[in-house]
């Protein structure tokens, strides 16, 4: 036992222990000087915010900050400046919080001077996850709205772009908004039916506009021209005070030519 504590005081043992020492602090300050001189370990740089700076200007806006960017993809969007970036990852500083190093790619998305036509395709009586499937697949971004109708829960009753039906082969931007009208089921509601006998199709839409209700024009003869002036003879069901009919009906009119 004597001769084993002996060898823990023993001038090798203490050398031994030494050397160690030595090698390992000689390690550990080697990897620190590595990480800080290869790796920029420690180092932290704010990220900019890059929104609205169009790509024209970018060479110039990170010449003296330290840092890269590439332009990954382009994104249309209706009330953003064209050419200008709309989204930066990562995000910038003084929202997120993050730091960088030095060297570091920031990754750019810029709403395009000349966006990409696609053609609208007929997501009509689609079910609501099916038609926001399709269009997203496209590069079509979707809105959707509701509304009460008796029919066809969960489907889409009309597509509109800008506030306007859309007819399927229109050319729009790829990645604008297309609001989509889905069925909302009518739960028991009632609207009133007025009487549009006697309106044109025009005064007849503004009579239905604030109403739950749809319409269905048959204009025998009628261009599309004429159609907005044609007088309403006759409609179903027939309206007047006191009539309702379910929510979300479709009210059929028959009109011709006004003169």
């Amino acid at each position: 036992m004597k001769k084993f504590f002996r060898f823990f005081i023993s001038k090798q043992f203490l050398i031994n222990i030494g050397l160690i020492i030595i090698v390992w602090g000689a390690i550990i300050f080697g990897e620190l000087w590595y990480l800080k001189n290869h790796t920029s370990f420690g180092e932290q740089i704010e990220v900019p915010t890059f929104y609205k700076i169009h790509m024209d200007d970018l060479d110039e806006f990170v010449s003296d900050k330290g840092i890269k960017y590439t332009i990954q993809d382009s994104v249309y969007m209706d009330d953003w400046p064209k050419g200008t970036v709309c989204w930066q990852y990562p995000l910038p500083t003084d929202s997120s919080g993050m730091h960088i190093k030095s060297g570091r790619e920031i990754l750019l998305s810029v709403v395009p001077v000349n966006p990409q036509m696609i053609k609208m395709p007929d997501v009509v009586d689609m079910s609501e996850r099916m038609a926001e499937s399709s269009l997203e697949a496209i590069g079509i971004r979707t809105k959707i709205s509701y509304q009460p109708a008796s029919e066809g829960k969960g489907f889409v009753l009309k597509q509109q772009y800008q506030g306007h039906d859309i007819k399927p082969g229109t050319r729009i931007p790829k990645g604008t908004r297309v609001e989509l009208v889905v069925a909302q089921g009518n739960n028991g509601a009632t609207s009133g039916l007025p009487n549009l006998v006697g309106l044109t199709i025009s005064e007849a839409n503004e009579r239905l506009s604030n109403l739950t209700l749809s319409m269905y024009v048959d204009c025998n003869g009628c261009s599309e021209e004429e159609k907005p002036g044609a007088i309403i003879t006759e409609q179903s069901p027939k309206g007047g005070e006191g009539v309702n009919v379910s929510a979300g009906s479709t009210i059929t009119v028959w009109a011709s030519k006004g003169e």
